[in-house]
């Protein structure tokens, strides 16, 4: 009975880590594509920056050429 309770406390742990990361990167993903989208709406190209904690993470761009999509790269700006 006791080695039951045990694996149902281990189980529940490790259930909730993975919804925790499964959850942070769903939204990180959101936040990317919505910051893609927004480059996208650059009418004649241009970069787009998203900051976490004041300092610059993730750049966006888009080409003043039509035709070719909006880059993302996750380092300093």
């Amino acid at each position: 009975m006791l080695l039951l309770l045990y694996a149902a406390r281990r189980t529940k742990g490790v259930l909730e880590v993975y919804l925790k990361v499964f959850l942070e990167v769903r939204s990180e993903r959101e936040q990317r594509a919505t910051m893609v989208a927004m480059a996208q709406a650059l009418p004649e190209g241009g970069s787009v920056a998203r900051f976490e904690e004041g300092q610059p993470a993730w750049l966006f761009h888009k080409h003043a050429e039509p035709g070719k999509r909006a880059l993302a790269a996750r380092e300093a700006v």
